[in-house]
């Protein structure tokens, strides 16, 4: 495996005074960017479309991905814990398990 090469990123023509940039492959480019109170890391496509944005924010980081498709998969567990979780399937939605399927709760809707 190559050693990853570590790079300084240099404010550019293009960029805001005070973001940085740095071109990655198929166009894309890596920005951080100071916004407000907060800094922006940002992976943007080759038509400036944002893909991925980290804010760094006093109460802690908050990710936002823009993509055609997101996979997950591990060995183990995913767990999420969080206040609220909200999904919405604008195609279809299926659930599969090999074993069992426990659904818990203080009050259950169906429809």
């Amino acid at each position: 495996m190559p050693k990853p090469t570590v790079v300084s990123l240099p404010a550019t023509a293009t960029a805001p005074a005070d973001a940085s940039e740095l071109p990655l492959q198929h166009g894309r480019r890596l920005a951080l960017v100071a916004s407000g109170a907060d800094d922006l890391v940002e992976v943007r496509g080759a038509g400036g479309q944002l893909e991925l944005r980290i804010r760094l924010t006093a109460e802690g980081p908050v990710l936002q991905m823009e993509s055609l498709r997101l996979t997950l998969k591990a060995a183990q567990d995913v767990k999420v814990d969080c206040a609220s979780f909200d999904v919405h399937a604008r195609e279809g939605l299926a659930l599969r398990a090999d074993g069992e399927v426990r659904v818990n709760g203080q009050m259950i809707h169906l429809n």
